[in-house]
């Protein structure tokens, strides 16, 4: 639940700040007034509500369902989904939790603020109630509008991903191709070697069968000329 604050936040300082939000900027200072105070004998049905909040103090927890939105007013604020700070907002005007009140659905992140800030918290649930459809009709529209600014940069950058993937898996077929080549070329210089190799060993093999046959026919005429020789001896005696 959005903590109260003290109705003298809101003055004409506060007033001309809001007045330069970019959803709020259509509104006169009387309708921005009408929307923080709701009656003027009743401060607690305003619709908005200016809140201020500590250092590391939760805004939004994910996982939690309620119907505010909030506008940074002063501050810097980190989002967290599943423990992970995937960014920050500091950006007076900068809106965030619209997408889960919009859509109706949980919380889909966490919202802490890194300093002390002031936010302008809107109750999105009982904005109808305001008996002021002109300014019913700006926020509404003004929200809208966010939420389709939101859908085309998140198409926008996954179009922008998409395109970065597809360099990287070009360039991924390319070097696959060069690998290929490469590996292919290596194969055969293999094939190459290992044909060498296999003709270095025929031909030693057939230089090993020619020295044994030399070395053969060195022993068979060793043996002649013996056998001649004790021929002669004996015709001799």
């Amino acid at each position: 639940m959005v903590k109260a604050i003290k109705k003298n936040l809101i003055n004409d300082a506060t007033i001309d700040l809001l007045s330069r939000f970019e959803i709020l900027k259509d509104l006169t200072k009387d309708e921005l007034k009408k929307l923080l105070r709701g009656r003027e004998t009743d401060y607690e049905v305003g619709l908005a509500k200016l809140i201020r909040y500590e250092p590391n103090e939760v805004v939004i927890r994910e996982g939690d369902f309620d119907s505010w939105t909030f506008w940074i007013v002063k501050g810097v604020y980190k989002v967290i989904i599943g423990g992970c700070v995937i960014t920050t907002l500091s950006t007076p005007g900068d809106i965030f939790g619209e997408m889960s009140v919009l859509e109706g659905l949980p919380r889909t992140a966490s919202v802490l603020s890194v300093e002390e800030g002031i936010c302008l918290g809107i109750d999105m649930s009982v904005l109808g109630n305001l008996d002021d459809e002109y300014i019913t009709h700006v926020i509404s529209l003004g929200f809208k509008q966010k939420k389709l600014e939101r859908i085309n940069t998140t198409r926008t950058q996954l179009i922008k991903e998409k395109h970065d993937l597809d360099i990287k898996y070009t360039n991924m077929l390319k070097l696959d191709r060069i690998l290929r080549k490469k590996e292919a070329a290596f194969i055969n210089r293999e094939e190459e070697i290992a044909k060498r190799e296999s003709e270095i060993a025929r031909r030693e093999e057939e230089m090993l069968k020619r020295a044994s046959e030399i070395v053969r026919r060195e022993a068979e005429i060793a043996r002649r000329e013996a056998e001649a020789a004790r021929i002669m001896l004996t015709t001799k005696i």
